[in-house]
């Protein structure tokens, strides 16, 4: 069972974003890691496994995209007035540039534009009108930092910082860790939220947007406003110009002056709340305005009455082919954009399945590795090695279903890979075999260079010598005489020399070698 023990240390930031931090501690003993371990083999031998299909599947999927897109390339018809209707490329796939326009005719007032419904901010003509609202608001931020202790165990460290910053999005300040006795509050609510405003009917020359694009509608520009762009009054009198937008403070927005605190009667004063008093207080709100104006775009997709369709292949396969992209673009150009994005999409999930399949891996030979943390700095040798062995197994797995999926979707193609493939795991195994094999031969020819034949002498003296070696590159043979000098046969070079000590003399030893040839 986890011990869990906790410190509180205050700390000092500039800027009015003062906060603090929290610091948990958490125990793990040996036995609890083995036991987390072992039940992450489990969820190991899923992800392992449940690897190879997408990849197999991510390979058929790439080809039959790149056969979709070739299919319908060789049928694409460009059509060079789009503002005419022409009912001869009913169900054909046309391609065409235009202007991309605000359709939508029923608002007299702002000519077919968009209008904010809270601040009445009008965008003339636009296809798309974004408010973006920000509260000024308490994040807490959470880091944490694990190490191993002796046994075994580990030691993890969560830090909780908190700080006031700007966010798009309302934070529940109730599921801090710590909440500092109410003081990390925020507001319940916002009362200015973002929203975009669409246009009902966006229209490419005489045909109508289809629905599934208007996400991809995507070249937003900022929308510079004034106080005189309210047509709330009531919010015009409230607001405030910042930086092409509009600023609340908390107090203008609970038209009081006082923001208690959870679970407290203490109120704290925002009297000066305002960004250009003060500073800027928990629950200040600013909101500015973007739209987007009509531009030219290229679409590729298949006439069907007053819009476009997607293309799909003869056998269905290959997904939908409706391609829209701002710009003034040749259909080659459209294709070969579609094309290089089927790329990306491919490489990223084999990306993706070879990471799974190599954290599946991890986790199963992670147990290993726990058993070793009893020794931390050995856990974490066996750990990097262990990571690399799950990289390595997995790049070869990887690589080899890759192959197999390109030989059922094309053969032709798929033998080379495969080919390839073996090739390269072959040359691997090879390479590791020579370089245990080398070692091998490295060891048998250290321990020869270092051993040697001793012939023992039958006397007292001689069997006390005890050599030392200087230098040795063959096994040397000494002959040892009944008493006084043992002498072996010498060439005119000496670098070998054996020096020991007997009783009564000291005996000279010189041992003749032959020059060492390395065996590779």
């Amino acid at each position: 069972m986890s011990d869990v023990g906790e410190e509180i240390t205050d700390i000092e930031q500039g800027g009015g974003g003062e906060g603090g931090e929290f610091t948990e501690t958490e125990y793990e003993n040996l036995g609890d890691r083995l036991q987390s371990s072992c039940c992450g083999i489990c969820i190991g031998l899923l992800l392992f496994f449940g690897a190879f299909p997408l990849l197999y599947w991510n390979e058929g999927r790439a080809v039959e995209r790149y056969e979709a897109l070739n299919e319908a390339e060789a049928q694409v018809t460009t059509v060079f007035d789009p503002w005419d209707v022409d009912t001869a490329n009913e169900g054909k796939l046309v391609h065409f540039s235009v202007n991309i326009t605000n359709g939508d005719n029923n608002n007299d007032s702002n000519n077919g534009g968009l209008t904010d419904p809270i601040f009445g901010i009008a965008a003339p003509n636009a296809l798309q009108l974004h408010r973006h609202a920000e509260m000024y608001q308490w994040v807490e931020d959470k880091t944490t930092r694990t190490t191993k202790t002796y046994g075994g165990g580990k030691k993890k460290t969560t830090t909780y910082s908190y700080s006031k910053e700007w966010k798009d999005y309302l934070i529940n300040s109730y599921n801090f860790k710590n909440q500092n006795g109410g003081q990390y509050q925020n507001p319940s609510t916002m009362e200015f939220t973002s929203e975009t405003f669409t246009a009902d009917k966006i229209m490419i020359g005489a045909f109508q947007l289809p629905e599934q694009l208007i996400n991809r509608i995507n070249w937003d520009e900022d929308l510079d406003v004034t106080l005189e762009n309210i047509t709330n009054e009531e919010l015009r009198g409230r607001a405030e110009s910042y930086d092409g937008g509009y600023y609340f403070g908390y107090d203008s927005i609970n038209n009081d002056n006082d923001v208690y605190n959870n679970d407290t009667t203490t109120a704290v004063s925002t009297s000066s709340s305002s960004s250009f008093g003060g500073g800027a207080q928990v629950g200040d709100q600013r909101v500015s305005f973007r739209e987007t104006p009509p531009s030219i775009i290229t679409i590729v997709g298949v006439q069907s009455g007053g819009t476009l369709g997607a293309f799909v292949s003869e056998t269905g396969e290959g997904g939908d082919v409706l391609l829209f992209k701002q710009g003034n673009l040749t259909s080659v150009e459209m294709f070969d954009a579609a094309e290089e994005e089927n790329k990306f999409a491919t490489w990223l999930i084999r990306l993706a399945g070879f990471a799974i399949m190599t954290f599946g891996l991890y986790l199963v030979f992670r147990p290993i590795e726990v058993f070793a943390d009893i020794i931390p700095f050995v856990g974490s040798i066996i750990g990097c090695g262990l990571i690399f062995m799950a990289v390595l197994i997995s790049s070869i797995l990887s690589l080899v279903t890759i192959s197999i999926a390109w030989l059922v979707a094309r053969p032709e193609i798929g033998a080379i890979v495969l080919c390839v493939s073996l090739a390269v795991v072959g040359f691997c195994a090879f390479g590791v075999k020579k370089f245990g094999k080398k070692k091998s031969e490295d060891d048998d020819d250290f321990i020869a260079a270092v051993g040697g034949k001793v012939v023992e002498a039958p006397s007292t003296a001689a069997a006390n010598v005890v050599p030392t070696v200087m230098a040795v590159n063959e096994p040397p043979t000494v002959y040892a005489l009944p008493e006084g000098q043992v002498v072996a046969s010498a060439p005119q070079q000496q670098p070998y020399t054996y020096v020991g000590s007997a009783p009564q003399q000291q005996p000279t030893v010189t041992v003749s070698a032959q020059p060492y040839v390395p065996k590779y």
